[in-house]
């Protein structure tokens, strides 16, 4: 890949988010409540007043409330190749993962408002290696794709875009003859804003770095706009360092996509453009009925001459009981109520159909919205069973991001390894090692949830305890069903059928009369309870008459 084909690359990319970037402007001004804002100032913004509804947060974060991952993680299962070691990278792959719930949930919150979004592995100072590497969420238009691509894994190319200061830019790839750019200019949201530019030093000046992988020649480049003399910056002279288990060359990034389009598979489609529509209908509805409720003030036409100022302030301060006297004789016509126009009632119809449409373009059930509804209890469980089976689907596309990123984990922590890098760490409390052959396996990955949702695992628990007595009347142990409604409920460990037996036992062991083993077992003392021995005693003269009343039921 040469320059040219770079710049042909960067300029497609460009354009395409160029011609994007009102739309995802809006997207998120609807989310963070900033719809007037994004729309510009309005000729009567002095006058008028300007409601805007959180309607576009909630959306989202219905979503959101039901795909959280309290910890997320991975079960790991050996391949058919049966390289590496499946336990001490599922323990390493969890302890990555249990960090980065912050970055998957962002980057799962900007696939939605969004088209899609990103995880990236960079690297990170530390020393300690399990440490060095760290997840950041990418948008989508910091990310440079092949299009033509019917698949993630069929790219000819991936590139990033990234920016940093001209001194991280000399440390990084040697002084250079850099055009800078203000801080402003690097913001997606801000091109073309105007801003006065004086920079007292490098500090505040950036450069746009391109990072591209080349998957068809295997090369990963590095090249900058900013850099006066167009040139490469750098090219690695091992090709792309990250490799997965079988050599095939990989990409640090990892696609976080919700829903395709269906004939340009890589391209994504935003869950708020559903109901931007209507969003901005209830936006402007709420804004009318506001400015109209103001002016629905209580307003009097007053006879001309008839009431003085003093008897016009006695009036308006509104004193109960006080006598105005005037010298008109007819007191028709003196003062009359101004009329008042009420909002057509097709103003609050308008905004019935609006809200039933925006609720058609979501998902979820009325009752995850916060809803009441006089559904039955059928009709609820339905409800919720599609809600379920939905968000089901978007929690697999949510699980199978976080078992890409944890094959690409170890595909970038395999390069420092492979580097000579060590590490120790408590596998079942034992110190072991860690080795780069350990973690390049062609593991299995799944998710450790299975996809499950709240409302689901809401839904399971239901079922389980209404199915108690038909299952013990099927023959099922009280035992068994005991153990199981202890895993469902995530109840104490000590709630267990085993651990309760134990406890009985040692109950009925403390109650039980006590023997004292020094007495002769004659036959006038057969039928005299004994006290129970204590341990001292058992363990200075062990023998079947000492240990057996210590037994549930004696010796047999």
């Amino acid at each position: 890949m040469n320059i040219k084909t770079i710049q042909n690359i960067l300029s497609y990319h460009e354009k395409y988010w160029e011609k994007h970037r009102k739309e995802m402007r809006r997207f998120k001004a609807a989310y963070e409540t900033n719809f007037w804002d994004e729309q510009g100032v309005s000729p009567y913004r002095d006058t008028q007043l300007q409601v805007q509804v959180s309607e576009g947060y909630n959306f989202i974060e219905s979503y959101m409330a039901s795909l959280f991952a309290k910890h997320p993680a991975v079960v790991l299962k050996s391949g058919l190749q049966n390289k590496g070691n499946a336990a001490k990278a599922g323990f390493i792959a969890n302890e990555f993962l249990e960090k980065s719930r912050h970055e998957i949930e962002a980057a799962s919150r900007m696939a939605l408002i969004y088209t899609h979004s990103f995880l990236k592995l960079i690297p990170a100072v530390s020393d300690v290696l399990l440490q060095k590497v760290l997840p950041v969420a990418i948008p989508p238009w910091e990310v440079i794709l092949d299009y033509d691509a019917s698949r993630w894994d069929l790219q000819k190319f991936v590139g990033h875009i990234y920016y940093m200061t001209v001194e991280e830019a000399d440390a990084r790839f040697g002084k250079k003859d850099w055009v800078g750019m203000s801080k402003v200019s690097t913001e997606y949201f801000s091109k073309g804003a105007t801003e006065d530019y004086e920079t007292p030093s490098s500090t505040f000046e950036y450069i746009k770095i391109i990072e591209m992988y080349d998957m068809a020649d295997d090369q990963l480049l590095f090249y900058s706009p900013n850099w006066r003399e167009n040139k490469i910056l750098e090219k690695s002279p091992v090709g792309i360092p990250f490799k997965s288990w079988d050599g095939k060359s990989a990409i640090p990034i990892v696609p976080f996509y919700f829903n395709h389009i269906p004939d340009v598979p890589l391209e994504g489609y935003s869950a708020m453009k559903r109901v931007y529509d209507q969003i901005f209908e209830m936006n402007i509805i709420r804004s009318f009925q506001a400015n109209a409720v103001r002016k629905a003030s209580r307003q009097y036409l007053v006879k001309k001459g008839s009431i003085d100022a003093d008897q016009m302030a006695q009036i308006t301060a509104g004193i109960d009981g006080i006598f105005i006297e005037i010298e008109e004789e007819n007191m028709d016509g003196i003062i009359k109520p101004l009329p008042q126009n009420p909002t057509p009632p097709e103003l609050d119809l308008y905004y019935a159909h609006v809200t039933a449409d925006k609720d058609k373009g979501s998902i979820m059930a009325p009752f995850t919205r916060g809803e009441a509804t006089k559904v039955s209890a059928t009709e609820a469980a339905a409800l919720a069973a599609y809600t379920s089976s939905e968000i089901g689907r978007l929690a697999r596309e949510r699980d199978g991001v976080i078992e890409a990123l944890t094959k690409s984990y170890f595909q970038v922590l395999g390069l420092y390894l492979s580097e000579g890098e060590t590490s120790l760490i408590y596998i079942n409390n034992k110190l072991q090692s860690v080795t780069v052959e350990d973690i390049m396996g062609d593991f299995q990955v799944y998710a450790s949830d299975s996809s499950s949702t709240p409302m689901s695992e809401a839904l399971i628990k239901g079922q389980l305890l209404n199915n108690i007595p038909t299952l013990i009347e099927l023959g099922v142990p009280k035992e068994l069903v005991l153990d199981e409604v202890v895993r469902v409920l995530n109840l104490p460990e000590t709630f267990k059928a085993d651990a309760i037996k134990q406890y009985m036992m040692k109950q009925m062991a403390a109650q039980a009369p006590q023997t004292d083993p020094n007495i002769p077992n004659v036959p006038g003392l057969q039928g005299v309870p004994q006290p129970l021995p204590t341990s001292t005693q058992v363990a200075g003269n062990p023998s079947a008459q000492s240990i057996a009343p210590l037994l549930p039921g004696g010796l047999r």
